[in-house]
């Protein structure tokens, strides 16, 4: 059920349209005027050199054309519109942390599994998971700035590791408020809101947040707030808890750090800006990027039947991508980073990466169409990795694009699965490998150098 719920959630981010299209009516007329001069008795040396004067005929015609013209302009139709969004919150019970980790993402993964209960000493308690949200400007209050009314795909609220306590919602209905302290790229503002969500769980969640984005569709927030809800017997089908069996009243105030990936936020002038002239701060977004990879492992990851003969070998995949341009060598220099990094070389010979730390180089090398990039980029949790690596990009247009990849990785074993993780990935090594690789990029937009606002 859980899976049915977010399945809908992601039908109701793609039957939001993120474009307004306005179209202009025009009816132009041609007039074309044609004037023709006709010499009827040229004058001559005739009749003893008298010259008579000439008949001159000047016709003129006039033809008038009509028609019409339709011109469409198309215009951001949110204020923000993101992917997905996690919080790591403070406040739950501390005899039931569940350690989520720094923006609720970076958990221990050795304790995770649908028995855990948490246990004392967590930090982070629990978390807010948010995926598909939309905002719309609010116009009240004599059409006041900044407020905003929006919705989520799928939102959970989880207090601590008692899966009774587990808030969930689909599409719960919000309300913010921005003040921008700074109201230049990137945006800086205190944005009070409250919420209400109404199935499974019943819920109000009310507070405030200090954003700081949004920049490549990356945003950094600081969140305190209230969640006050109740919970019936059907939110442990949602949840896939064992332990929510049972009705309950739920009120959990919390103090929470979060991050968000793919979340764009739009000022209300900013609505008025056509999408062409759109300014934007990164020279590739893109949602999902998979590359096979052949790297001369002894084992491939899809050689079930250990023949060892397959050319594949690997894959990398990156979920929710960024490389946002630096103020370096005329912006030619990123910074970028992932939500989530796979890279698999060969059976057992893995490394993952939450939010990796990469810096790289974009060199045009057709303007508009081939892309050269080499990289270094850094796995920090939760396994360590080193990937010095180079990519061409072959734009096809502006949501998919082809690549040719290769490079060196190294990555060191130190991730302990929980059980029921491990039965699934198994066991990594240490490994040190070359590889070369094709990529097929979805929903990836490579922009090219007029569309970035340092440029316009």
């Amino acid at each position: 059920m859980r899976y049915y719920l977010i399945f809908l959630s992601m039908i109701l981010i793609s039957c939001s349209s993120l474009t307004r299209n306005e179209q202009d009516i025009y009816t132009i007329t041609e007039l074309d005027t044609t004037r023709t001069l006709v010499l009827q008795n040229a004058p001559g040396n005739r009749d003893n050199g008298v010259i008579f004067p000439s008949t001159r005929t000047i016709r003129e015609e006039r033809e008038v054309k009509r028609r019409d013209s339709l011109v469409n302009r198309y215009y951001p139709n949110f204020i923000r519109a993101g992917f997905f969004e996690s919080i790591g919150t403070i406040g739950g019970s501390p005899d039931y942390g569940i350690g989520t980790g720094l923006f609720g993402i970076m958990p221990n993964f050795k304790n995770l599994s649908k028995s855990y209960r948490g246990e004392s000493g967590k930090i982070f308690t629990g978390g807010i998971y948010r995926l598909g949200i939309f905002e719309w400007k609010l116009n009240i209050f004599e059409d006041s700035p900044s407020w905003t009314y929006g919705t989520i795909g799928y939102e959970a609220i989880i207090p601590d590791g008692r899966g009774e306590n587990i808030l969930i919602s689909v599409a719960p209905f919000y309300i913010r408020k921005r003040i921008f302290l700074k109201n230049g790229i990137p945006y800086i503002s205190f944005t009070p809101y409250f919420g209400v969500g109404l199935f499974p769980s019943i819920y109000t969640n009310f507070g405030a947040s200090l954003d700081f984005g949004s920049i490549g569709g990356l945003n950094l927030r600081a969140f305190t707030g209230m969640a006050i809800g109740y919970n019936g017997s059907y939110t442990a089908q949602i949840a896939d808890n064992d332990f929510a069996k049972g009705s309950n009243s739920v009120i959990f105030p919390y103090l929470g750090l979060g991050v968000s990936v793919l979340d764009f936020l739009n000022l209300d002038e900013d609505l008025e800006i056509e999408w062409k002239d759109y300014k934007h701060s990164s020279w590739n977004v893109g949602f999902l990027q998979l590359v096979f990879l052949n790297s001369g492992a002894d084992k491939s990851i899809f050689d079930i039947s250990g023949k060892n003969n397959s050319v594949i070998t690997g894959i990398n995949l990156k979920l929710a991508n960024a490389n946002i341009a630096l103020p370096y060598l005329n912006y030619n220099l990123y910074f970028g980073t992932s939500l989530f990094n796979l890279t698999s070389v060969g059976w057992n010979e893995f490394a993952i990466a939450i939010l990796p730390i990469r810096f790289g180089y974009w060199y045009n090398i057709v303007p508009t169409e081939l892309n050269l990039e080499p990289f270094v980029e850094i796995g920090y949790y939760p396994m360590t990795s080193v990937n010095l690596g180079g990519k061409l990009s072959l734009r096809i247009n502006e949501i998919f694009n082809l690549s040719l990849n290769t490079g060196f990785i190294y990555a060191k074993a130190d991730l302990d699965f929980g059980r029921d993780i491990t039965e699934q990935l198994g066991y990594s090594v240490d490994f040190s490998k070359f590889y070369i690789g094709l990529g097929i990029n979805f929903y990836d937009r490579i922009f090219k150098k007029n569309e970035l606002r340092y440029f316009k």
